[in-house]
């Protein structure tokens, strides 16, 4: 090992002259070497120096936060790896301006119980993930299966303690991640423990179930029918609260401001009805999508809602009920909407692509092949890390950094 610290260290880039110096070269310490090796043609010299960087306050801070858009794609991911822990109002506005859905890879691969993936789910701990699946063509015995989100590994079997009929066309976890609720073809609810897997109730619709909701804080969810029908339902007891009829006819979409004051719901008669939770009364009518509505889902502040149709997907305000932007994002059904944490981008996914989008400008900032049938369901982690989708090809895949 070199002791002499008038002598270069590895990467430490040496300048030479005409005049050589009284010892082989100048060592560029300081800043001056971050800002010399982030311009080395290695990798590794590159991503060393960003970790460096922090050595030297708010600057250096500073020039971590510039790598977030360096041609590299690895180097902007260290870059981004190394200021997710930090506070600072600089750093914060710097991630939310930056996409990391670029680097996400699929990890696992896991097989539903059936053909089709109709709908996933993430626990708010991010530590469960639920689908539901189904074949349409025969009736089976079916309930939701349940992985371990970090492993992929299997939690519980909750086949033969009670079952689905037919599919099951979305599944469901609690805010507080005690409950997993499905509801399907059958036209059955059931609650299911979270920890356990025991069956803790079942409910009953009198038409086909196309999709549940979660109220943000209160102990209550939401079922839309086939009918046009919307039930509210008390989480613990299973029992329903309210009946209040919803859209003309089938229901296919249904989802909750986070403030839990307004219920969104949209279906086959093309027409999105904004309802008003405490009193069931509706506020008004957004109408556009010439298709039957497939997807909804509402931005993290509650200004804005985004609609998925018939490759067409639309962004709404919520202040007004105006259309801000309408545009083809799939080549088939836009079945699933998620928003980002920070509410900036959503993504979305119809054909067997998951397609990211930015919010203000309604422009695509980036695609990437996830199935090879079409995505029928997306999950979210809470803290944005993790993307589960689920396809018609009977795969549900979680993506990661």
């Amino acid at each position: 090992m070199n002791n002499n610290p008038n002598q270069p260290r590895e990467y430490d880039a040496v300048l030479g002259g005409e005049v050589p110096p009284p010892v082989s070269g100048v060592v560029l310490g300081g800043l001056e070497g971050v800002r010399s090796r982030l311009r080395s043609s290695v990798l590794e010299v590159q991503v060393n120096a960003l970790s460096e960087a922090l050595n030297y306050g708010d600057v250096g801070l500073g020039i971590v936060i510039q790598a977030l858009h360096n041609q590299s794609g690895q180097v902007r991911l260290s870059a981004y790896n190394i200021l997710r822990s930090h506070t600072e109002s600089s750093v914060k506005q710097a991630l939310q301006d930056f996409n990391p859905y670029e680097f996400f890879q699929c990890v696992h691969t896991l097989k539903a119980y059936y053909q089709q993936v109709h709908s996933v789910a993430i626990s708010p701990d991010n530590k469960t993930l639920v689908c539901g699946s189904g074949d349409s063509r025969y009736n089976s015995i079916n309930s939701p299966k349940v992985w371990n989100l970090e492993t992929g590994q299997e939690k519980f079997d909750l086949r033969f303690n009670h079952h689905h009929t037919s599919d099951i066309n979305w599944v469901a976890i609690s805010h507080d991640g005690q409950k997993i609720i499905s509801a399907g073809a059958d036209k059955n609810i059931m609650i299911w423990d979270g920890d356990t897997g025991k069956h803790l109730g079942l409910s009953k619709h009198t038409n086909i179930i196309y999709a549940l909701a979660i109220h943000s804080y209160k102990e209550k969810f939401y079922s839309a029918d086939g009918s046009g029908c919307i039930k509210a339902w008390h989480l613990n007891r299973g029992q329903e609260i309210a009946t209040f009829l919803g859209n003309s006819s089938a229901i296919y979409a249904i989802c909750i401001s986070a403030d839990g004051n307004l219920l969104i719901s949209g279906g086959e008669d093309t027409v999105i009805k904004i309802w008003d939770v405490n009193s069931g009364r509706e506020i008004w009518r957004l109408k556009g999508h010439s298709h039957s509505i497939r997807s909804l889902a509402v931005s993290p502040n509650g200004r804005t809602l985004v609609s998925g149709s018939d490759q067409r997907i639309k962004i709404w305000d919520m202040q007004t009920g105006g259309e801000i932007f309408s545009f083809y994002g799939h080549a088939d059904w836009v079945r699933s909407i998620v928003f980002s944490p920070n509410g900036k981008t959503f993504l979305t996914a119809g054909d067997q692509n998951i397609k990211v989008w930015d919010l203000a400008s309604g422009k695509k900032i980036f695609s990437f092949k996830g199935h090879t049938k079409p995505i029928r369901s997306l999950a979210l982690s809470s803290d944005g890390q993790v993307l589960v989708s689920g396809g018609a090809d009977g795969n549900v895949k979680i993506w990661r950094f």
